[in-house]
């Protein structure tokens, strides 16, 4: 049972501070999108007819594609730090020692006159967001009320899409250079003040051994102070277990997969990040400006990127509103059979080309209609389950191994994409994008558990219903894991 949300002037204060952490937290989201729109934006003007304006800096096509991917080899190692530092700090204290340090990169990248300069800066941008954005997801998770977590775990979605919007947009106003200046500095300096009046949640200072005292001011911060902390506690440590102890390294960690509870909801993040990477939908939106130039169909590609990331955004809203009203499956099935079809048609496009050319629109339309049923359906969802199905007495450290294989699937994607354009054709590689949409509607039909309207303890009892009970939920104890008898 979730305790009861009070609904007075306490009840009330307290969904204010989860909404206004959510907004402080989101700031790592809207810098991810930047980051992620920031190679296809890169690329398309060292690339162009106008690259010339920046007279100071020349690369070559090698150099300019690393400077484009080089973020996701810095997330990856982000988020590895991410399972050593969030374990030891929490999330509030690594944003507050990383968002200077992103705001440092941007820099770096905007004033650098070399390649090393301008690539350092987006290594340091991608490792310090890399350690935060695990920790941030499930933040979140954490100190939502369960009515509305699927709302405030969908908003950093949208500030996902509005960060990747506003990319395209100052570049084509301001330029790569002006542009980095603006994305990186004001939203990380918001992140950092507000940072400083918010604790830590209970469940994390409970799972690391912290006095109750803290755990009970952190849960009536966010909560309201009529709130009942003293049941809500004994269900974290409930479900932590009596013998739970806060020791462990990262490969004892590991250890722990073994059993089916807390490989189940581990592995079922792992097939949604494959899912999510190998869709097309965020291939597509990293190099939006790339892909419409060769499509055709605007003048200026920035003006159908932007586009595509105010209906994106558009889209999310929308998501953000019925996620707790819909099953969190739905949305990946409805996401699995629109964004199949979407890919069919548009591989047809391609595989047509010479015969469709004055039917470009085609191509528009679809790429469309595969980044927003990306952005209503698995982008979303996989936040949202991020949040929700990791065991909790774990949670910190796959948080940050979960985000690594994202990180090193998308450096996959983002560097094989052009090689399977020329080997297969657009057109094969769209019609691998479908054949992925329908697996994820597969997947989705039969593996994705109901958690709509849930308590994340109770979430966490799912995936034990079919454990032996005689066995007892596995802890770690004296560093070393061990099952509770």
């Amino acid at each position: 049972m979730t305790p009861a949300i009070d609904e007075g002037h306490s009840g009330r204060r307290g969904m204010l501070m989860q909404v206004i952490t959510t907004i402080s937290l989101s700031m790592t989201h809207f810098n991810l999108g930047a980051s992620l729109a920031f190679g296809g934006v890169f690329t398309e003007q060292l690339i162009s007819e106008d690259a010339g304006k920046d007279a100071d800096l020349t690369l070559t096509p090698s150099q300019i594609s690393w400077i484009a991917s080089v973020f996701n080899i810095g997330t990856m190692a982000g988020f590895i730090t991410s399972s050593y530092v969030n374990p030891a700090l929490g999330t509030i204290r690594s944003l507050q020692f990383c968002s200077p340090l992103v705001a440092a990169g941007w820099m770096l990248t905007a004033f650098g006159g070399s390649f090393w300069v301008i690539l350092a800066g987006r290594v340091l941008v991608g490792g310090s967001l890399g350690v935060c954005l695990g920790p941030m997801v499930t933040h979140v998770g954490e100190i939502s009320s369960a009515n509305v977590r699927g709302y405030l775990t969908t908003s950093l979605i949208v500030s996902n899409c509005f960060g990747t919007t506003c990319t395209y947009l100052f570049a084509w106003l301001l330029g790569w250079r002006h542009l980095c200046l603006v994305i990186g500095i004001g939203p990380m300096a918001l992140q950092f003040l507000t940072s400083l009046m918010l604790p830590r949640s209970a469940r994390w200072l409970i799972a690391k051994g912290h006095p109750l005292e803290e755990a009970e001011r952190s849960l009536r911060f966010y909560h309201g102070h009529d709130y009942d902390v003293d049941k809500e506690i004994e269900e974290i440590k409930q479900s932590l277990g009596d013998n739970h102890k806060q020791d462990a390294t990262l490969l004892q960690v590991l250890c722990l997969l073994k059993h089916r509870h807390n490989l189940i909801p581990f592995s079922l993040i792992l097939a949604l990040n494959v899912c999510f990477v190998f869709s097309g939908g965020l291939t597509a939106t990293s190099f939006a400006p790339v892909v419409f130039k060769d499509v055709g169909g605007f003048m200026n590609p920035y003006l159908s990127s932007t586009l595509l990331g105010v209906v994106r955004t558009i889209t999310v809203v929308f998501c953000s509103i019925v996620i707790e009203r819909v099953e969190r499956k739905t949305l990946l099935m409805i996401n699995g059979v629109v964004g199949a079809a979407a890919c069919l048609v548009c591989g047809c496009y391609f595989y047509y080309s010479e015969q469709l050319a004055d039917y470009s629109w085609i191509a528009l339309v679809s790429i469309l209609v595969i980044v927003c049923s990306m952005s209503g359906g698995i982008s979303p969802v996989l936040t949202v389950l991020f949040s929700e199905v990791l065991p909790n007495a774990i949670r910190a450290e796959l948080g940050g191994v979960s985000l690594l294989f994202f990180g090193a699937a998308n450096f996959v994607m983002m560097y094989s994409f052009p090689l399977a354009v020329s080997s297969l054709g657009m057109y094969g590689v769209f019609w691998f994008f479908t054949a992925m949409h329908v697996f994820m509607f597969i997947f989705a039909t039969f593996c994705v558990p109901d958690t709509k309207g849930k308590s994340i303890e109770e979430i966490q009892c799912m995936f034990m219903k079919n454990i032996n009970t005689a066995s007892g939920p596995l802890h770690v104890e004296h560093g070393l894991p061990v099952l509770e008898t």
